[in-house]
């Protein structure tokens, strides 16, 4: 007879093969159990190998502390190999992973916990004194306190559910840009869609190195940690970005491909080290979250290296509009459908779509979409009509179907009765010389209905000023969209962590009065 601690032992994983993003894990440790699947540029690695072993042994403490499929596992931790194992460990057993804006103060932080009603709760030490602060009573799970065994205590375990493609893995709260944050439901089979364009049409495979100094927990950060575990090539992680840091990190790791915001790619153009830092193996640049200017694009091209862009959402995995490489040079342009989605430009706020080249809004369809947003009926039946994605971007199809992004349906600055559309004054501003970063918002105005006002972030290494401004963009654009008023500012133009300008807070900004009572 078998002993009774023997008898009662359970497989931490069971023999079928798991389902969900965590079964990308577990095929490459079989097909390349040595190679390397994260590197922290700061140090250590782990390979495939190591990395499903970590994930079973997380899966089973996690099992163990209570959580079943389809509860809600918080994870607030900095970008790291720990990151990573939550992510698969968390897929593995069928439960919900809610990456936590690193970011967020207390107040945030208790509104995501108690919004989704986490089960638990995995942070880092640098965290803990934010969830003292945020009151929350949330069981924790801290890696420290983490087995690195995967095999079972000898004690019954209760039975684990692996996930379905199908089933709801990940609850992605939006970045808050233009209003309260709220929590996006995304499947397995969306993250699974949504690496088909990175892997296909930019050919990413399992030989690449992508580095990214985006926090894995953003969705682009979260995205890059999918798309190399599904196509079984290295992510190389920074944790902080430094321009500097960043460019001695490609050339000591070997990166192929970066993947950012561009304006980590400016500023990494921008840096003393740029013309000395050997980017031979670094073949393209991805980015996205804002347009690129021509400046740029020719500035990486002249490295040898070609920025492609894209264009998503939270509410769509990230995906919904690609470059190729080929069309690196078609400055504005967003790209074209991703894998698998369809697309429509309907009038803003209407339903009856528009002839190609005129500007309408952007609607999306396609697995890669969130099923709703966690418990707000109303916000998901406002943003679906009839089964499509409405974006809330304007855009323009071009007649070789390409998108250009023209700007947000809420930020068009009607103005005597003619539309402005931010970016294309904005792409206008930014080729001007002194002017590093700029920002294009509407105001209210008794005369005109809105007046164009930009906010210029001077380049001190070459001084400029609003009349400058002015008279140079009346050279390059019609003068009814040319800015009203030009405001010169020296600091960084806030933005998310994600890189998007807060348009929202500069807008504020310029409704508060000054201290004689005027406003800016």
């Amino acid at each position: 007879m078998m002993p009774a601690a023997t008898a009662a032992r359970v497989p931490t994983i069971p023999p079928a093969v798991p389902e969900g993003v965590s079964a990308w894990v577990h095929r490459w440790a079989q097909v390349d159990p040595h190679g390397v699947a994260v590197t922290m540029v700061d140090g250590g690695s782990i390979s495939w190998q190591a990395l499903e072993l970590r994930v079973r042994a997380l899966a089973g403490h996690l099992l163990e502390r209570g959580v079943a499929a389809g509860d809600r596992v918080g994870c607030l931790l900095s970008s790291s190999i720990e990151y990573v194992v939550a992510v698969h460990a968390t897929a593995r057993i069928g439960a919900v992973f809610v990456p936590v804006n690193i970011r967020y103060a207390a107040r945030e932080l208790a509104f995501a916990v108690q919004h989704v009603d986490m089960t638990l709760l995995v942070v880092g030490d640098e965290f803990e004194h934010l969830v003292e602060e945020s009151g929350i009573a949330v069981p924790l799970s801290r890696p420290v306190d983490w087995p690195s065994d995967p095999e079972p205590h000898p004690t019954a375990r209760p039975a684990m559910t692996t996930p379905r493609w199908d089933d709801l893995g990940f609850l992605c709260f939006t970045s808050g840009s233009t209003g309260a944050p709220r929590a996006v439901e995304l499947t397995h089979a969306a993250f699974h869609w949504m690496t088909l364009d990175p892997i296909l049409l930019h050919e990413i495979r399992a030989s690449d190195r992508v580095i990214t100094p985006l926090p894995l927990c953003y969705t682009g950060g979260l995205n890059a940690l999918m798309t190399m575990a599904h196509a079984g090539g290295e992510l190389v992680v920074i944790d902080r970005f430094d321009p500097d840091h960043a460019l001695t990190a490609i050339e000591r790791h070997r990166a192929t491909i970066f993947h950012g915001v561009p304006v980590m790619a400016q500023r990494m153009a921008a840096s003393h080290a740029w013309p000395g830092t050997d980017l031979t193996s670094l073949r393209q640049a991805r980015v996205g979250g804002a347009p690129v200017s021509v400046e740029l694009i020719e500035t990486w091209l002249a490295r040898g290296v070609a920025i492609t862009q894209g264009y998503g959402l939270t509410e769509s995995c990230g995906a919904g509009l690609q470059l190729h490489v080929r069309d690196c040079r078609r400055a504005g342009k967003a790209g074209r459908p991703s894998y698998g989605m369809s697309t429509r430009v309907v009038r803003p706020q209407g339903d009856s779509d528009v002839p190609r080249g005129t500007v309408g809004e952007l609607l999306l369809r396609g697995p890669q979409l969130m099923t709703g947003y966690w418990n707000d009926r109303v916000a998901t039946e406002g943003t679906f009509r009839g089964g499509w994605l409405a974006t809330g971007d304007l855009v323009r199809e071009d007649d070789d179907g390409l998108f250009e992004i023209v700007g947000r349906s809420k930020e068009l600055i009607i103005t005597g009765g003619l539309n402005v559309y931010p970016p294309e004054v904005e792409g206008a501003l930014s080729t001007l010389p002194g002017v590093a970063e700029v920002a294009v918002v509407g105001v209210p105005s008794k005369t005109w209905g809105q007046e164009v006002v930009a906010v210029v972030v001077a380049d001190p290494n070459r001084p400029t000023d609003a009349d400058e401004v002015t008279s140079g963009c009346r050279r390059l654009i019609a003068d009814y969209k040319c800015p009203k008023h030009v405001v010169i500012v020296s600091e960084p133009l806030p933005r998310t962590a994600s890189g998007k300008v807060l348009k929202r807070v500069i807008s504020e900004r310029l409704a508060a009065p000054t201290e004689d009572g005027s406003h800016r």
